[in-house]
């Protein structure tokens, strides 16, 4: 069972893969946690992502 706070994983792909592979319940738990916590303050950053992209694709043809 990890002891680690929540503020030490980061809500990346490879903290949630590296629980996800671990199979320590705890750790997926905590990915979990700390993944919705990053939802919840900063959105959906992949939709943003994408809509950011769109724009970078618009002014790139256009200069």
């Amino acid at each position: 069972m990890s002891e680690a706070p929540l503020r030490s994983i980061k809500p990346y792909g490879v903290a949630i893969s590296d629980a996800i592979v671990s199979g320590d319940l705890a750790k997926m738990k905590e990915a979990a946690a700390a993944a919705e916590q990053h939802l919840a303050e900063h959105g959906d950053v992949a939709s943003v992502l994408n809509l950011l992209k769109v724009e970078i694709a618009k002014a790139e043809a256009g200069s």
